[in-house]
């Protein structure tokens, strides 16, 4: 969590209001419900690479958003 506050006062000290939260469960189905819940414009998110096999065993979450919201994902590295 402390990761999560300094970021907001990161954001703050640059004068860009933020809000914060954690939401329990799979974050694939719990961020695409929060976009669609909340009216986002658009989703931005991290994004680092796997392993083709690991991507295709265990899937990927950036994948995952990408292919299922209804609003532009922009991916940061």
């Amino acid at each position: 969590m402390k990761g999560l506050e300094d970021a907001k006062a990161l954001l703050k000290a640059a004068g860009i209001a933020a809000e914060t939260r954690v939401i329990e469960g799979q974050p694939e189905t719990e961020l695409g419900t929060l976009v669609e819940d909340e009216g986002f414009g658009m989703a931005v998110m991290g994004a680092y690479g796997h392993s083709r096999i690991r991507s295709l065993v265990i899937g990927s979450t950036t994948t995952e958003m990408v292919r299922s919201c209804k609003v532009p994902v922009v991916l940061m590295r």
